[in-house]
């Protein structure tokens, strides 16, 4: 089930031209009555962690619901608001990775149509926005920042979403995370030149000198990045994407399916048999662009990624190569620059090299 796209642009142009008065309850319910949706109370679909009233809305998609500051203990975030956010389905596809990011990439492309290119996309990774679990296909999402409120197309556990909000909440939440496990940001922030931006703070990356935190921080990241990328449209535009380990590259592809190369610059290569046994394979990867690459990855389906063992591989091959932390890791260049996005990796706790 999903909304056609006329009713789809319809949605999202009464959601962007709303009167949010602050986000009290007095404002909502009148935004609701608005849009002619019945306020109900104490109604939680067993599938959402957000707790506030649902919103019968009529759409075949179901329920929109609102999400309530004082049920979620986050009023440190809040200037007077009493809601975060307004979030109305706009597909519920078959239960399957790959199908969602296909109907969220639908939902972006009709969107992108009517308003122009997003100002920020990306993925949040785990924490979500005010300590969310992310959906278990990914986390997705599109933002076009207004002056005070914000449309965003977001990854919900069903399917895509439309997300009102407004902005002071949610970019206070980003500004103020930690630099350290465990609430440290998670996935990547990309943000383009569009004027839209101005006045919009990004915190700076974190890095860690654990090699198991890092493991664990690139195991996340990889899990759900090829869905992610595809939801995105952005899997060709992450062509110059690596790692950067001394003499080392390894260079991801996600172009249908994750894998990663890896190029040996080292004026004595590194044995093949010691990176045979990490779990490399001799020969390079089917992506054009990574022909000249030694030895590749298994590859890895949307939905079907080996997180954990392509960490473990990054990091053996590290430490194979005489590296000592995972501070001596950067991104290669160009790794920040996605189409027309300045990115963040906050997920991999990395950047390019200064």
């Amino acid at each position: 089930m999903r909304l056609e796209d006329e009713v789809l642009l319809e949605l999202a142009r009464r959601l962007r031209q709303a009167e949010t008065g602050g986000w009290t309850e007095t404002a909502m319910r009148e935004l609701v009555d608005g849009l002619g949706w019945e306020w109900r109370h104490r109604v939680e679909p067993p599938h959402r962690e957000h707790h506030g009233p649902v919103l019968r809305t009529g759409l075949p998609t179901g329920d929109a619901y609102l999400r309530s500051v004082r049920r979620h203990a986050v009023e440190e975030y809040a200037e007077g608001e009493e809601y975060f956010g307004l979030y109305v389905p706009v597909d519920v596809p078959e239960d399957d990775p790959v199908a969602k990011a296909d109907a969220f990439r639908r939902a972006a492309d009709v969107l992108t149509g009517a308003f122009g290119p997003s100002s920020i996309m990306g993925v949040y990774g785990s924490p979500g926005p005010f300590y969310d679990s992310p959906a278990s296909w990914g986390s997705p999402f599109r933002r076009w920042r207004g002056e005070s409120d914000s449309l965003e197309l977001r990854a919900g556990e069903q399917g895509p979403e439309l997300l009102l909000q407004p902005n002071g909440p949610v970019e206070s939440w980003h500004w103020r995370q930690s630099h350290g496990e465990p609430y440290a940001l998670g996935g990547f922030f990309g943000v383009s030149r569009d004027p839209a931006n101005e006045g919009l703070g990004m915190p700076g990356g974190w890095r860690t000198d654990d090699w198991d935190v890092f493991a664990r921080a690139l195991a996340s990241v990889l899990i759900t990045l090829p869905v992610e990328v595809r939801a995105l449209g952005i899997a060709r535009d992450l062509t110059h994407f690596g790692l950067w380990l001394g003499a080392l590259h390894v260079y991801l592809s996600c172009d249908p399916v994750l894998e990663l190369a890896l190029c040996d610059f080292n004026p004595t290569p590194l044995p093949e048999p010691e990176l045979l046994a990490l779990g490399w394979l001799a020969g390079p990867p089917d992506a054009e662009h990574l022909a000249d690459a030694a030895y590749r990855s298994p590859a890895h389906r949307p939905g079907e990624v080996d997180g954990r063992a392509l960490a473990r591989l990054v990091v053996g091959t590290a430490r194979l190569n005489g590296h000592k932390s995972p501070r001596e890791l950067y991104l290669v260049d160009h790794s920040q620059q996605v189409g027309e996005y300045y990115v963040q990796h906050y997920g991999l706790t990395l950047a390019e090299a200064p």
